[in-house]
């Protein structure tokens, strides 16, 4: 996948989805395979845009952590989907004061050439707002390019529409299978790997630890079964998302630890995906207490992940 810059862009005009595709879940995956098709039926280019921050870290500073897919990994789903072209908007004030129908100019007739666009239905832009899907497709009419609207996509078993917010919920209760289905990808975390203080390996539990982007939404403190990615590398772990209130921790860390059986050497950037919670943080009150529910703990991951690899 290839980010538009002011060197590098599509040399013919484009299919243009736009959102902030937060999480990248089944609704977002829907717009992608739309403009997909669009692009092979059109002979066009396909583009992604989206913004970094998102609009609402600007538009209400001081929201705390919120993002379901930071940038770094929002943008690896993205490539993992297929998309050829990414067109990454820095939004700011001055962004979010552009009247929809100078936006629309801007960046998806002169910036983008845009020939054809997709949008879910419920998109908005522009100052205030204003500017709906409907402003999009009267635009459209007017300069001739094809504008798709993309109806809501209800979650398979789920029986609700497919929202960024109603997975965050999710995420915030620790309903990791809920938040799967919704996304169509379990919940995941990347970070580079950090350097902890060793405990674990000293306990017979090494674990990789991850100190998760500061504007990422995290779930509940607890442990969790999951899938730990390395590169071209998956592995079955378990992994503690807390403060280790048994020693005293106050920094909140994510501790992983790999189920197979072998001598791991990590680094660089992980990703933790959370398939399912098992339990909440506790203090213990001796390390051995500690040990032994760990093994519980691993016991429990091992039986739930059974089969995924």
């Amino acid at each position: 996948m290839r980010r538009i810059s002011e060197h590098d862009r599509p040399s013919r005009s484009s299919v243009t989805t736009i959102g902030n595709f937060d999480g990248v879940h089944l609704g977002h995956q829907a717009l992608l395979a739309k403009s997909h098709e669009l692009s092979l039926r059109l002979d066009l280019e396909m583009v992604a845009m989206t913004f970094d921050p998102h609009p609402l870290e600007v538009l209400r500073p001081g929201i705390g952590p919120y993002l379901l897919t930071p940038l770094e990994l929002k943008l690896a789903y993205l490539s993992q989907l297929g998309v050829p072209w990414v067109d990454v908007i820095p939004f700011t004030m001055d962004t979010a004061a552009i009247p929809p129908l100078a936006f629309l100019e801007l960046y998806l007739a002169q910036r983008l050439r845009a020939a054809a666009i997709v949008v879910g239905y419920n998109f908005t832009f522009g100052a205030g707002g204003l500017g709906t899907p409907e402003t999009i497709q009267e635009w459209g009419r007017n300069r001739q390019v094809q504008v798709e609207v993309v109806e809501p996509v209800v979650a398979p078993l789920e029986d609700r529409v497919v929202s960024s917010s109603v997975i965050r919920e999710s995420v915030r209760n620790g309903k990791m299978e809920v938040a799967q289905k919704l996304l169509g990808h379990p919940f995941a975390v990347q970070g580079e790997m950090t350097r902890g203080d060793g405990r674990g390996r000293t306990m017979g539990i090494p674990t990789a630890n991850i100190l998760p982007p500061r504007q990422q939404l995290m779930p509940p403190f607890g442990v969790y079964a999951g899938m730990l990615e390395t590169g071209h590398n998956r592995h079955k772990a378990a992994a503690n998302w807390g403060i280790r209130p048994t020693f005293g921790g106050t920094d909140p860390v994510l501790e992983i630890h790999v189920l197979e059986q072998g001598s791991w050497q990590f680094s660089g950037s992980l990703r933790f995906e959370f398939i399912q919670y098992l339990r909440p943080e506790q203090k213990f009150s001796s390390t051995a207490d500690l040990v032994d529910q760990i093994g519980r703990d691993l016991a429990q991951a091992e039986h739930r992940l059974q089969g995924l690899s």
